[in-house]
């Protein structure tokens, strides 16, 4: 099986997720054959650092749901789709604001509690 060529970063970047610990003299040393620096090795950490970064940022944080009654929803059932976060959007200006929308909002809760 031929292993297609990858460039340095890319070794380097492997190498990483396969050996966390290593020092950056490490992955030099064990990637010396491909003509490895310590730069190349800070760049690609730089890279992965980045691309971390990137993927937490855009990652949703939904708190734990719970019921009135203190019951925990599970999380398939609190999955918000970006569907929906437009309508929300639409919805809160259509009403005036947030401020508005909450009020609206604990009227229609009450309501429901009837």
């Amino acid at each position: 099986m031929i292993r297609e060529q990858l460039s340095k970063s890319k070794r380097i970047q492997e190498y990483l997720r396969s050996h966390p610990e290593a020092r950056n003299r490490d992955v030099v040393s064990a990637l010396a054959e491909f003509g490895v620096t310590a730069a190349d090795v800070s760049n690609a950490k730089a890279q992965l650092k980045r691309k971390t970064i990137r993927r937490r940022s855009r990652a949703a944080v939904v708190p734990p749901t719970t019921t009135p009654d203190g019951t925990v929803v599970p999380v398939e059932e609190t999955k918000i789709s970006l569907g929906e976060i437009e309508a929300t959007i639409d919805y809160v200006q259509a009403v005036g604001g947030l401020a508005r929308a909450q009020q609206l909002l604990a009227i229609v809760q009450q309501i429901q509690q009837m």
